[in-house]
Formats: structure tokens, sequence, C-alpha cells
């Protein structure tokens, strides 16, 4: 008797969960272009986009509930299948910085804030669908010029986007990471110590380092300068390639 009780009871949360979801989903219609309901899997023969992960796990439900949250914030959603496990990923772009742009919009409308970028392989006929409802999107019209990177508040370096000859230098890695406004704050508490210190963007991380040497043992007393200035005990000497002054 008890076992047909708790069979009853269960069989009614999971109707009230599918009600529940049916009307978010609903919500989400009519404030989100996007509706792509697919859950992909991982196949060499289709294309490379760039996208942002903003979670992962092993709960086919879960991960489903977390969508449900981004396309209720307006972005495109969709589950990716890999391992046993799903990812939540949003956008499906060609290029990294229009992904790192959509990022920071995830950052900033969400409480994502440990979202990434990343790649994966998806059908053609999903990256068409992202882009024609991207266009007419209203939530990413002002980001159209990457804001925030193109027009950064201080020393700055473009490294996913550069074409210019490089050369390499030794400079001390003070930190790296995948926000920018961290990379900023880290960058300007050095500036404000006396530090030449700059950002740089690779493809899909920032570094926030210090100095331009020729000579590693110049690099090397900068580090120390460093360490004995911030207490931050993790700075290192590093070799890496900049563009020409």
């Amino acid at each position: 008797m008890k076992k047909t009780f708790r069979s009853v009871i269960a069989l009614l949360l999971a109707a009230l969960t599918v009600c529940s979801l049916s009307v978010v989903a609903f919500a989400e219609d009519q404030t989100c272009p996007y509706a792509d309901e697919q859950i992909y899997q991982a196949d060499e023969n289709q294309v490379f986009v760039y996208t942002v992960q903003v979670s992962a796990g092993c709960s086919r439900s879960g991960a489903e509930r977390v969508r449900s949250y981004m396309l209720s914030k307006g972005f495109d959603s969709f589950l990716f299948e890999v391992d046993g496990g799903y990812r939540i990923m949003c956008g499906k772009f060609p290029h990294a910085e229009e992904a790192w742009a959509y990022c920071d919009l995830i950052h900033e409308k969400t409480e994502r804030d440990t979202a990434y970028v990343t790649d994966v392989r998806l059908p053609q006929e999903a990256i068409d669908a992202f882009a024609e409802s991207f266009r007419h999107d209203p939530l990413v019209a002002y980001k159209v010029n990457f804001r925030g990177w193109e027009n950064p508040s201080g020393p700055f370096i473009d490294m996913a986007l550069n074409e210019e000859e490089t050369a390499p230098v030794y400079a001390v890695q003070y930190g790296a990471g995948d926000s920018f406004k961290g990379a900023e704050r880290a960058r300007d508490m050095l500036i404000e110590k006396g530090f030449d210190a700059y950002v740089v963007r690779m493809p899909f991380f920032y570094l926030i380092l210090a100095g331009k040497f020729d000579n590693k043992d110049d690099a090397t007393a900068l580090r120390d300068e460093i360490r004995n200035a911030t207490d931050h005990w993790d700075p290192y000497v590093r070799e890496i390639q900049l563009p020409k002054a």
C-alpha cells in the first residue's frame, strides 16, 4: 500500500514538472527568437563553430532546466551530449570574437558568470537557423561592435585577431582567466603599483602580463618586484610572441 502511494505521488510530481516546464517554454517563445530543442552529439563531419558553455552535468532534466533559464533570458541555448553527460551551450558563431562578445553579454544578463567560450561541431542547418534569428535579435544588437574588446579602457593587445608580425619577448605573467573585466582589474592594480602591465586576449582567454624584455634576467627581476609588491606568489616569467613595436 505504501509503495503504491509513493508511486502515485511520484507520478503527480512528474506531471506537475511537465506542466511547469511547458509554461516556461511558452514564456520563452514570447521573449526569445530561438527555439532549438535539438540535442546534438559529436560528429566530425559537421561544421566547426564557437559557442558559450554555461554549465554541464549528467542529468538530462537538470540540463533542460538550465537551458530553459537561458532561453527565458533571451539567449539561444541548446544541449550537447558527450560522454554520457550534457553541456548547456549558447550561440553558434563562426568566429571566436563573436562568441566572446556573446559570453560577455551572458555574464551581464544572467547569474552564469563562469560561462566561457569553447568549440563544437554542429549541423549546418542549425547554424543557419541561429544566424537568421541572431540578425533580428534586439538583445544583442548593441554587441555587434564587440564593445569592451575593440575599445578597451587601458593597455590591451588582441592576439586572437592579430595579423601583425610578431617577435618573442620575455614577460611576467601575473594571471590568466576567461573574464575580461577581471583581467582589467588585475592589470589596473599593477599599473597603480607602478608596473608596465597590460591585457593580452588569446582566442579563448585573457592574460595579465607585465613588461616586455629581450633578456630573461630582466623579466625575472620584475617578477620578484611584483611578488614583493603584491604578495602574489604565482607570477612567473614566460616567453610569448607579441606584435613588434
